[in-house]
């Protein structure tokens, strides 16, 4: 059969991401592929279907050349990105998709279809199933007959089931051929590796934990064959990529798989630089320099906060004084850390706002993302604003709008504003990005960010 892999244009001329079960706005123009669509890509090659590929937001599409690009292609079956952040607009386009492709299948992925299906059902009369995790056959297995309890999907006349959160797929083990990285091309863009082109792999799927502000933990955890990996890796080094984002939310969720992965890595010697999202507990010296060792060039830790009161309020009980060690590590093996902070938590004042921008500073990270806390869907600040009748926001974005934090949404606007510059405003970070200014593209990357920046501020 032929199926379009599609994400739907931006959101009024911003850039957003739907994938992984988590929807945001980009903002500082960095761009990362549509994972949800990458690894389908791969688990539908396998079983020989033939695939178009439209990623509207990296093409800068509007939605009328996408329909028009669809009615040509006329695709069997549709697996479309939708999420919370577009949710309206994302309703729109595919109501104009099915009155324009009466005859296809429409199948969607995100979060509000993974955590709302009902919503997602009865908004989108058209919708035929929803993908409930996306590293799973189910699709495919859909598509080649199987109407029988699929793993990783939820259709339509299907009783409503809750989410399987840990355990194993009944049928088979998660496996996949290799994703089509092809498809994608090289329009994608990180704020790190100097605005190079890079890959995303994945080596696992979910998170071991569960923080009131992340629907991850709710994904379960599963990790994917070793080999599986180093198979991928080596066919995106003969693509003639040079860098990789290991696309994991938590790689070292069971660090010994990690050290394992990376020795393999090691071994493999592709050449490849990559950056990775870790916990930074448990995270040690012996860790880093199997990283470091591998290839990693920067390392992304998940703070949130400054106090260890409030991280643990939300879920997440780690001290700071592991995050102290943690960058440490890190650092001593030759890796760049970017930290990523949650301002506006729920227990947190406008002082613990400016302790948490302390402690990113104090932490002399090369990087920082400060983010405003958002209701997502799946996730326990989602249903407490839920029963308040409150939005979600979007974290890259607005946050929370108002009501789940005492301090007004002008205020802690103004308080990331603030902490953004003083933070950037430092000889770490500003060190940190003097290697890519060696080459054009490093300066070309620098000024997209600068600007891109200055549009969201």
């Amino acid at each position: 059969m032929h199926v379009a892999l599609v994400n739907p244009p931006a959101l009024s001329g911003k850039a957003v991401f739907r994938d992984g079960y988590c929807s945001s706005s980009s903002k500082s123009g960095y761009l990362w592929h549509p994972l949800d669509l990458l690894v389908q890509s791969g688990l539908l090659t396998a079983r020989g279907h033939e695939l178009t590929f439209v990623d509207a937001v990296a093409d800068e599409l509007g939605a009328d050349t996408v329909l028009e690009r669809l009615a040509v292609a006329h695709p069997d079956v549709v697996l479309g990105l939708a999420g919370d952040v577009s949710w309206p607009a994302d309703v729109r386009f595919y109501r104009r998709l099915l009155a324009r492709l009466p005859d296809a299948q429409l199948v969607l992925s995100g979060d509000v279809p993974r955590f709302e299906s009902e919503k997602a059902f009865r908004e989108l009369p058209g919708l035929v199933a929803v993908m409930t995790d996306f590293s799973q056959s189910g699709l495919a297995d859909w598509i080649d007959g199987d109407r029988d309890d699929v793993d990783g999907l939820q259709l339509r006349d299907a009783p409503s089931v809750a989410h399987n959160t840990g355990a194993s797929p009944k049928r088979r083990s998660w496996t996949s051929a290799p994703a089509r990285h092809e498809l994608l091309g090289r329009r994608y863009r990180l704020p790190f590796h100097g605005g190079l082109p890079f890959a995303s792999v994945l080596a696992s799927y979910g998170c071991p934990y569960s923080c009131t502000f992340c629907n991850t933990g709710e994904l379960g955890y599963r990790g994917r064959d070793t080999g599986e990996v180093i198979a991928e890796l080596q066919m995106v080094r003969r693509l003639g990529y040079r860098r990789v984002y290991l696309r994991d939310a938590t790689a070292n969720g069971k660090r010994a798989a990690l050290v394992e992965l990376c020795r393999a890595w090691e071994r493999a010697d592709l050449g490849l630089a990559w950056n990775v999202f870790c916990t930074f507990s448990p995270f040690d010296s012996e860790l880093a320099g199997a990283m470091a060792a591998a290839g990693c060039r920067v390392v992304q830790f998940g703070i949130e906060a400054g106090d260890d009161a409030i991280r643990s309020s939300n879920g997440k009980a780690f001290r700071n004084d592991a995050a102290t060690a943690a960058v440490r590590y890190a650092h001593d093996a030759g890796m760049q850390v970017c930290g990523h902070f949650v301002l506006g938590l729920p227990g947190q004042d406008e002082d613990g706002v400016r302790r948490t921008l302390a402690f990113a500073r104090d932490l002399d990270l090369d990087f920082a993302s400060f983010n405003l806390a958002a209701a997502r869907p799946g996730t326990a600040l989602r249903r407490e604003a839920d029963a308040r009748g409150l939005p979600g926001g979007d974290a890259s974005g607005d946050g929370f709008i108002a009501g789940l934090s005492d301090i007004p949404p002008d205020r802690l606007r103004a308080l990331k504003r603030s902490g953004t510059l003083g933070f950037y405003l430092r000889p770490r970070p500003l060190r940190a990005v003097l290697p890519d200014l060696r080459h054009r593209d490093g300066w070309a990357h620098l000024a997209a960010m600068g600007k891109a920046l200055v549009r969201t501020w």
